[in-house]
């Protein structure tokens, strides 16, 4: 149910070099799609295959269209993460919601966001155990550059899509951008197998990309009779937001042992008790990446709510630095 996206048990060969070439497969390998967190193969909505000159920003295609809530994605009722309770003195005269749909696009971009962050984790795991004690590094720079080429492609559509009235900050993405495509056109395909991580990166960008198109139209309707309080839902979105940087630390700490309860089974593939550790190490790992998820879901649902009492250059700067950070996240 967690969605490790471990198929049978350990059988990686030794890393090489500074890479870790081998094809990940059994334990580190992508199983079949499961339920809602699973990754598919990579497609053309989620990654390129070679590098293009242009990347286009194309309209969302019917795999991301917003199609009426199904039983796989739409959420029942609003649960704690989503919803309000009762209205009180400090809200409104009706109480605060989002629609049915949006709800479906906050949790498909977390469930993108899930499907990286174990993408990313799969990617690095090798590499601690390469020959040269550069290879961690190798696999960082390779995961920010892609971060960086998938955000600023991100930016740009959004700051355009937005109409942002600081030319100076679209022309310093795009900018960006450019640079980072090129980067890309000489990028070593051996740093990423099979494209894997470029297709998780990939797609948990363009899952923004819709959040931020459905948010915003959401964000422009009128409103009557509804009234919250600016402060206090800063106060909630900043409590959050700690919630957020504590867990992800947790995470970290649960990768780092996660790793190292690998390497013991690697280097000692006979011991059941090693394999049991190494599995369970995992299973935490995965259980603490949704924690961490799901509060990212009531952060963007606090947010949603607080960008309806803001200007419109205050809602793009928010929206933009909270990206922006996201996009230096990995490991």
């Amino acid at each position: 149910y967690i969605a490790l996206m471990i198929r049978d048990y350990y059988a990686l060969s030794e890393p090489t070099d500074d890479y870790a070439l081998s094809e990940p497969t059994d334990y580190y390998a992508l199983s079949e799609p499961t339920d809602d967190y699973a990754l598919s193969e990579p497609t053309d909505d989620y990654a390129l295959s070679e590098p293009t000159d242009d990347y286009a920003l194309s309209e969302p295609t019917d795999d991301y269209a917003l199609s009426e809530p199904t039983d796989d994605y739409a959420l029942s009722e609003p649960t704690d993460d989503y919803a309000l309770s009762e209205p009180t003195d400090d809200y409104a005269l009706s109480e605060p919601t989002v629609p049915e749909h949006l709800k479906t696009r906050i949790k498909h971009y977390k469930d993108a966001y899930y499907n990286s962050s174990i993408q990313k984790f799969l990617s690095l795991e090798p590499y601690t155990r390469a020959s040269s004690t550069r290879a961690p590094q190798i696999y960082h720079e390779e995961c920010l550059r892609l971060e960086k080429l998938y955000f600023t492609k991100w930016a740009v559509h959004y700051l355009s899509k937005n109409g942002a009235t600081d030319i100076t900050l679209l022309q310093s993405y795009e900018n960006e951008y450019e640079e980072a495509k090129k980067g890309d056109e000489n990028a070593d395909p051996r740093r990423d197998w099979g494209g894997r991580l470029r297709a998780s990166i990939s797609k948990k960008w363009k899952e923004r990309e819709i959040l931020d198109d459905v948010e915003s139209a959401y964000i422009a309707e009128p409103r009557t009779n509804v009234n919250v309080n600016k402060e206090e839902l800063k106060k909630q979105l900043t409590n959050t937001g700690n919630n957020i940087e504590a867990q992800l630390n947790n995470v970290k700490e649960l990768e780092s042992k996660a790793i190292q309860a690998a390497n013991k089974h690697m280097n000692n593939r006979d011991d059941k008790s090693l394999e049991e550790q190494a599995y369970e190490a995992y299973s935490t790992l995965g259980e603490e990446l949704r924690s961490l998820v799901d509060l990212m879901g009531e952060a963007e649902f606090q947010r949603i709510l607080l960008l309806t009492t803001l200007p419109k250059d205050e809602q793009i700067k928010m929206i933009i630095q909270a990206m922006d950070k996201d996009s230096t996240n990995c490991s």
